[in-house]
């Protein structure tokens, strides 16, 4: 069974992000590269700390504005991707698994 990214969208986790209790799984996307545990512990002011919704969008925004690169291409389909970046057309399917919508 796969998982859904909630960074990307990409349904290729092994294990869900986050479990039961809410702790991560330290799990590294392959589409995105964010690995959780990690890059969703984000410090914005000694003590204070985005939540973690708040990083996975300020992560989301900044990979699809450098071009949405794909970290592993070997482990994401080849038909959706060119030059090793999601086509845009799969991308906005993609993130509607997660209910973004980057056409308006």
């Amino acid at each position: 069974m796969n998982y859904i990214c909630p960074v990307c969208g990409h349904d290729g986790l092994e294990e869900s992000a986050y479990n039961e209790y809410k702790l991560p799984s330290f799990e590294i996307c392959s589409c995105c590269r964010f690995q959780f545990g990690d890059d969703d512990d984000v410090e914005i002011t000694e003590g204070v700390f985005l939540s973690r919704e708040e990083a996975h969008a300020v992560y989301r925004k900044k990979w699809i504005k450098d071009g949405a690169e794909i970290f592993q291409p070997e482990y994401y389909p080849l038909e959706f991707q060119v030059n090793g970046r999601v086509i845009k057309q799969h991308l906005v399917k993609q993130l509607k698994n997660i209910n973004i919508d980057i056409t308006k």
